[in-house]
Parts: C-alpha cells; sequence; structure tokens
C-alpha cells in the first residue's frame, strides 16, 4: 500500500473522519481495545470497516506504530492550499496574518509537529517547498496529530518566489538563524508576519536567508549548538502569541 494515500494512529485518523477527508476503507486491528469512538464516528459518516490481524495491519502501516487503526483514502495526492487560502483564513478570523515558511525540514516526523505547533498557536498556514523537502504522508499526518487536516499547507517550486510575493502583500519575514543577534522575544510580532524555519543540519539556505526583512535566534545556554526544528518552532510559535495578546497591535 502506497503510503500517500494512508492515514494511521487514532488521533490521525479520527480528525481525518471529522474533517470529512475523503476515506475509502477504515482498518480496524482485530480484538485491539479503545476503538470504539473511532467506529462510531465512523458508523456516523458511512465509512466501511474492516477487521484484520494484526500482522495485516503492520504490514499496510510499513511497520510504523498504527496504534490498532488505519485509513485509506480516496486520493492519492494530498490536497495542498494555495496562498490565497491562508489569507482569506486570516481575513475569516480578522486577524494579522501568521506564517510559517520550512526551508528543507526533511525529516515527516519534525514536519508533522512543527505542522501540529503551529496549527496549536493559530496559524493560519503552513508553506514547504516541493524539493528537498517531507511531503505530506501517512507519517506527518500521525506526527500531527491530524492537524495537517486542519490547517492550510501549501507547497510552493520556488520558495525565494514565494518569500518575495508575501512581502508585496505586507507580509514581514523573520528567519530563525544562529547568525541572527536579535533574540526571538525582541521581534515585533504584531503585524503581518511569516516566520521561517531551516534545517536542522545547516539552517535556511542562503538565498531564503537573504531574503529575511528580519533574523531571530533562541538563546542556547548549554553546551549543544542548536535545538530541534520541531521544538525551536514551538518556542517561536507561542511567543508570538503571547505577545499579541499581551500587547495587541491598535487598529
Amino acid at each position: 500500500m502506497n503510503e500517500k494515500n494512508i492515514i494511521f494512529g487514532r488521533r490521525a485518523v479520527m480528525e481525518a473522519i471529522r474533517s470529512n477527508t475523503a476515506i475509502e476503507e477504515l482498518f480496524l486491528q482485530k480484538n485491539a481495545q479503545g476503538l470504539s469512538d473511532i467506529q462510531n464516528e465512523a458508523q456516523l459518516f458511512s465509512i466501511k470497516t474492516k477487521e484484520v490481524p494484526q500482522s495485516v495491519m503492520d504490514n499496510m502501516a510499513l511497520r510504523q506504530n498504527h496504534q490498532g487503526v488505519l485509513a485509506k483514502l480516496k486520493y492519492m495526492e494530498f490536497a495542498y492550499a494555495t496562498v490565497e487560502d491562508i489569507f482569506e483564513r486570516a481575513e475569516r478570523k480578522n486577524e494579522r496574518v501568521l506564517i510559517t515558511i520550512l526551508d528543507e525540514i526533511v525529516d515527516p516526523h519534525n514536519l508533522g509537529a512543527i505542522i501540529r505547533s503551529a496549527e496549536c498557536a493559530g496559524f493560519h498556514g503552513v508553506i514547504i517547498p516541493k524539493h528537498n523537502s517531507a511531503e505530506v504522508n501517512a507519517t506527518v499526518m500521525k506526527t500531527s496529530a491530524g492537524a495537517a487536516t486542519h490547517i492550510p499547507i501549501v507547497q510552493v517550486t520556488n520558495l525565494s518566489r514565494a518569500m518575495k510575493e508575501l512581502k508585496a502583500q505586507g507580509v514581514w519575514i523573520h528567519g530563525t538563524s544562529m547568525n541572527a543577534t536579535k533574540n526571538y522575544f525582541e521581534m515585533d510580532a504584531r503585524d503581518h508576519i511569516a516566520v521561517v524555519i531551516g534545517s536542522e543540519g545547516s539552517g535556511m539556505r542562503r538565498l531564503t536567508e537573504q531574503g529575511c526583512d528580519f533574523l531571530i535566534k533562541i538563546p542556547i545556554f548549554g553546551n549543544i549548538e542548536s535545538l530541534n526544528a520541531s521544538v525551536a518552532a514551538g518556542i517561536v510559535f507561542f511567543d508570538i502569541q503571547r505577545q499579541r495578546l499581551s500587547r495587541p497591535k491598535p487598529g
């Protein structure tokens, strides 16, 4: 089974059902406990279900932790959003736009964790490059706890061009970099902003960094030079909302 058209894990599958994701069939592990809520939800949405042995589930989930539940999607490809969808989401909520741009996050577990943090922190969208990046697959869906179904995720062919287009629409771009002189809590997060998170190994690419309006960093006090990308993202994301809640921008 192609990983692109499956979702596994209890929370990820439940969120997929509730968000009306096109599910072709739901597979449940025989004799697994605690699946009644998912079964009831699937019945409510008239989703075909099938019980299979654990060995079959293990093979279907490519030996990953499926928690006894797996959904096969009707469509092979994840439905990526557009940048316009992000702005429309912010407009509906009457909020200044808040985006994260992920530069070469190749680990799907990191991608899923960042998407989850972005959704929980009230971000309006996520932008990822089409190349040299993890794509939204079953692992990302599970790691995001289903958050990938609740936030627009945009895949672009040229990240630098996308950043220029955001700037033209009044978005200030803050890039996370160890080369920065300003700490993340010193940024003014009350305008329309995008936060760039670079890869763990090398951070942002040169052109990406050059395209940022500001560079910010998380101060490190130990011997390890950097944080996990998803941890760093979560710290910055929620401080942005702290700022917006504690000192909202007039008008």
